[in-house]
């Protein structure tokens, strides 16, 4: 959100945005109370959509995450249509229903 410099530790150890402007002054505390370490993938009849988690954005790694190329190179979607966590494996992936968003 551009807050950097702006940021400050909150009452109750909440990080939160300062600035009077800033649209969204909880987001950095929102994206640190995440949980979710896994990919997150929606599968419906438009295609697929992955939201991927929060270590891969650390150096890069998001730009080399092999789950976007291995679903399009299928010949299909690996699993019914629906939400589902998807874990790295040796051999490929893990699909775990998942019920929503955490």
């Amino acid at each position: 959100m551009g807050c950097g410099r702006t940021l400050f530790l909150a009452e109750g150890g909440h990080v939160t945005c300062s600035s009077l402007r800033c649209p969204r002054p909880t987001v950095v505390d929102e994206l640190l109370d995440d949980r979710e370490s896994e990919h997150l993938v929606l599968f419906d009849a438009a295609g697929f959509t992955i939201r991927h988690p929060l270590h891969e954005r650390l150096g890069d790694a998001l730009m080399i995450c092999p789950l976007h190329s291995d679903i399009q190179g299928s010949s299909g979607p690996p699993v019914a249509p629906g939400r589902y966590r998807a874990v790295r494996v040796a051999d490929g992936w893990v699909w775990q229903i998942s019920r929503g968003v955490s």
